[in-house]
């Protein structure tokens, strides 16, 4: 690494610990599995610096009102920038993966991201039954790809933004919010078309706003942000968590009558490490239940 990146990832770590917290007590609880169990299905190798130690990580939840088990798989903080050897292991290790819905929890790309990155990951998301649907973070916002462009660069793969608003999906109905960061998001205008006695999941991408969105017809919220940590040193915590996470480092939460799962994720920002936190693919396996 030059002199000049160094200077720029150590300013970055700066500015971003002055925005954020630097070892929370929330990040030094043990992560809660979900209420009907977690597994790692796969992993790649990693070594000290996991930036490409993908795991593939199975989580049960039972969804009240929910008819037929289904599966979403959640990509949460890709953080993409330009083609490289990453994103093409990142896009072979959802190759094989079958879910019936896709969610996109925001960040997707970042600050000096490529069309061609971009494309190229959107591109390799799996097809679903449900379809893939996004929503959006604080980078897009930061880096150029604020709802207007980042809805066309979704667009031309079929990718609809949930931008305060739903979808019926059959069994279920999906609602996205804006960013609670970088955006102003209007939860009466998400939920106008929704019906309460119908199951719900919810999409947000910072995790703080989930105290106003847990409510009946809602058994469950994904959000990411965190990046659970990101560098998360045993018994210290994780070095940084930025803004907007409230008190949802990564794992499950709950607030009745609601869950909150929020993702690692598969990126990273700020500087081109994780440790003791591999990035996720994370496969939620809904069950009728609840």
């Amino acid at each position: 690494m030059n002199p000049a990146t160094a200077y720029r990832y150590l300013r970055g770590i700066a500015r971003g610990v002055r925005r954020g917290a630097t070892f929370p007590a929330e990040s030094r609880v043990a992560a809660v599995a979900a209420p009907g169990g977690s597994r790692v299905l796969s992993s790649t190798a990693g070594g000290a610096n996991q930036l490409t130690a993908w795991e593939v990580v199975e989580h049960t939840c039972p969804i009240a009102g929910l008819r037929e088990p289904l599966t979403v798989l959640q990509l949460s903080d890709v953080h993409v920038r330009g083609v490289d050897a990453a994103l093409d292991s990142l896009c072979a290790v959802m190759a094989p993966l079958r879910p019936d819905l896709v969610v996109l929890t925001g960040d997707v790309v970042t600050r000096g991201w490529s069309r061609a990155a971009a494309d190229q990951f959107l591109s390799a998301i799996p097809a679903a039954p449900l379809g893939r649907h996004a929503i959006i973070g604080n980078w897009e916002y930061w880096a150029q790809a604020a709802p207007p462009t980042w809805r066309y660069v979704l667009g031309r793969h079929d990718i609809p933004l949930l931008l305060d608003s739903s979808a019926d999906l059959g069994p279920l109905q999906l609602v996205g919010t804006d960013d609670a960061l970088a955006g102003t998001p209007d939860l009466a205008k998400a939920f106008a078309d929704v019906d309460p006695k119908r199951p719900s999941l919810v999409l947000t991408h910072s995790p703080s706003l989930f105290d106003q969105l847990a409510r009946p017809g809602v058994p469950l919220v994904l959000a990411g942000h965190t990046h659970g940590g990101q560098v998360v040193i045993p018994k210290l915590g994780s070095f940084f968590l930025p803004r907007g996470s409230g008190a949802y480092p990564w794992g499950w939460y709950r607030r009745d009558p609601s869950w909150l799962f929020v993702s690692r994720g598969l990126g990273w920002s700020v500087a081109p490490v994780r440790f003791g936190c591999a990035p996720e693919l994370a496969l939620l396996r809904l069950v009728p239940g609840g």
